[in-house]
């Protein structure tokens, strides 16, 4: 066998082209040298020749599946130690892992969807980081529409929860998507009638003579075109806020009528600030596109590999709760979904609802949210899906849970004990991501507003798996445990203390009783050091109460920078941002923040109303210096 070089080389066996080019070309950049294969027939070929120091395996193969695949490499002599990490998406694969390491051989594994950078940190702790230094290029991959469809690109992106552009192209239009972890978040277009101000002319929403003096002015002040017409009074921030949602959703549906065409993905750590963020979900997008863009060839050609497979819900939560809108009757087709009919069976059996059923299948495949076997499921049951009954009580039923779970350690939070193995913390961690994916609150009307808290959450759920996941971290957050438990007070009396406080404060701030607001959340903050919302609530009030000079100013600004760094759409820090800026007479970086306020709460009327007085005050100090410029030469 060769192993020419000092490199450490990586072996993938992934039936799916695309997720194989993501992958070899993130490991290539750290320095790895990666060979992939779509079958494990191929790859035991190239082992007669060639040498690997890591196997990543997809479970699901054509043919020979991963398991097996990893079994066979146990019983070859080269590669009997060799570190082997599965993947695979389907929980209940998952749920008997440990199986699949005793029987199988397999090092460790991976679920689907998973971020580069945990793959990344599995293969260094299993083989050590390259020989070669990582390159500085940046992770691009490309191929062409009609080989890669736009769904499954879409699903790779939040498979892999990467953050970049996605170029597509279809002869002289071009467009680029901004997808963040996963989300596509923004579209450009080149396409002139895909322009705002023109989707607002054929609206009806502005006139030609309208669209010209905004886009002027626009061009004079260096800023938004959407700020500017809320400005003028042409748009309310809502309005603006819906008009760029409708309009970046047509940008990206337009694109799943492209049979042809090709893609470029170009990964990146994060966008420059100022870049319009509106999270769209990739499963609900897919469905629509393929709804109402696709044509019949293009979801034949979807569903025809899997017409003789038995289809069935998701059983990983991760796919299963995507945020996807399914009508009546598209509800009734996915609820029959149980593993023990055939996707050909299903369409026979919808005929007089084709249209609607063939897209609907094509876009759960493509999401994940229905999968293929190829053995009917015995006794399937349906999970079924909870509908709301009293919103106002589920709601206060959350905010009871979230004081409660954000004050508990990670072990408390997830139900486990310090003893638990690995797979009890993950099973434990899928039962709570069924009930708080943000994806599946969102449906619900009754928690839009709570957006923030169910975000955070949800990530403080998966801080708390990531970490006793990892015996080293587990370690470490022991250590630290220990460390706190002789004065460490955050016990649910404590963060039961610290809400009072806090709603104290907010009655105290209504009424500018801000030295009073102040004392309360100081209150809260000592009894619950980890609430954003009392932080900023805090800097603001001390802000108000002081005297306002250039240490206090500072000390407000770098509490509600904190609080923006921790969740960027507060709306309530940019707005106390701007107040600051203004007081201190720096009304373009005021104006700046009052923008941020209203881009990520379009009903912040306060925000609206400041920007309105800026402008006022804009315009008299133009007028008064043309008055006098004439008196001069006059």
């Amino acid at each position: 066998m060769d192993h020419e070089d000092n490199g450490k080389r990586i072996l993938i066996v992934d039936d799916d082209p695309n997720i194989r080019r993501f992958l070899t070309e993130s490991l290539r950049l750290r320095g790895y040298d990666v060979q992939s294969y779509e079958t494990a027939e191929t790859a035991l070929q190239q082992l007669e020749s060639h040498s690997f120091d890591l196997a990543l395996l997809d479970i699901l193969l054509p043919g020979t599946n991963g398991l097996q695949l990893c079994r066979k490499l146990r019983d070859l002599p080269a590669t009997k130690e060799l570190p082997i990490i599965m993947m695979t998406a389907f929980y209940k694969q998952a749920d008997h892992i440990r199986d699949a390491r005793e029987q199988y051989g397999a090092t460790d594994y991976l679920l689907k969807p998973f971020p580069l950078k945990t793959l990344h940190e599995k293969i260094d702790a299993l083989i050590g980081a390259p020989a070669a230094s990582p390159s500085s290029e940046r992770l691009s991959v490309e191929g062409n529409l009609t080989e890669t469809s736009l769904a499954h690109i879409l699903h790779n992106l939040y498979s892999l929860r990467t953050t970049g552009l996605l170029h597509i192209e279809h002869g002289d239009v071009k467009k680029v998507v901004y997808i963040r972890n996963g989300y596509p978040i923004f579209v450009r277009s080149n396409l002139v009638r895909e322009f705002l101000g023109q989707i607002l002319i054929r609206k009806g929403t502005l006139t030609a003579e309208e669209l010209e003096q905004s886009l002027q002015a626009a061009k004079e002040q260096g800023r938004r075109h959407g700020m500017i017409l809320i400005e003028m009074g042409l748009l309310t921030p809502q309005q603006l806020d819906d008009t760029l949602r409708n309009q970046v959703t047509e940008k990206l549906l337009d694109t799943f009528s492209w049979a042809e065409g090709s893609y470029r993905f170009i990964q990146v750590r994060e966008f420059k600030e100022g870049v319009t963020s509106i999270d769209l979900s990739p499963a609900n997008l897919i469905l629509q596109g393929l709804r109402e863009y696709a044509d019949n060839k293009q979801l034949l050609k979807a569903l025809e590999p899997h017409l003789d497979l038995y289809m069935q819900q998701a059983e990983n939560p991760l796919y299963r709760f995507q945020e996807i809108r399914l009508s009546v009757n598209e509800q009734r087709i996915f609820e029959s979904c149980q593993g023990q009919i055939t996707l050909k069976e299903l369409l026979k059996r919808n005929q007089l609802s084709k249209k609607e059923a063939e897209p609907l299948f094509a876009a759960l495949i493509s999401t994940g949210i229905l999968v293929g076997r190829t053995e009917a499921e015995v006794n399937a049951e349906a999970e079924g899906c909870e509908v709301p009954q009293d919103f106002r009580s589920k709601r206060a039923a959350f905010l009871k849970e979230y004081t409660w779970m954000m004050g508990q350690d990670y072990f408390t939070l997830l139900g486990v004990s310090k003893t638990d193995s690995r797979e009890q913390v993950r099973k434990s961690y899928y039962n709570m991501v069924k009930k708080y994916h943000p994806d599946r609150f969102f449906e619900q009307a009754f928690l839009i507003d709570l957006k923030d808290k169910v975000n955070t959450l949800f990530q403080r759920i998966s801080d708390a798996h990531d970490t006793l996941s990892d015996e080293k971290t587990k370690t470490h957050y022991l250590n630290e445990l220990k460390d706190k438990s002789s004065n460490a007070k955050t016990n649910l009396e404590n963060i039961l203390q610290a809400e009072t406080a806090f709603q104290k404060g907010m009655l105290l701030l209504q009424v500018k009783k801000y030295e009073d607001a102040a004392k309360s959340f100081t209150e809260a903050l000592e009894l619950n050091p980890n609430e954003i919302e009392c932080l900023l609530y805090h800097a603001w009030t001390t802000y108000k109460s002081s005297a306002k000079d250039k240490d206090s100013a500072a000390q407000a600004r770098t509490s509600l920078l904190r609080a923006v760094t921790i969740n960027p759409k507060l709306s309530q820090a940019h707005l106390y941002l701007g107040h600051i800026s203004k007081d201190e007479g720096n009304a373009k970086k005021a104006q700046r923040s009052f923008e941020k306020a209203i881009q990520c709460n379009p009903n912040c009327t306060e925000a609206l109303r400041e920007l309105r007085l800026l402008n006022m005050r804009k315009d008299k100090t133009e007028n008064e210096k043309k008055g006098l410029f004439g008196k001069i030469f006059k």
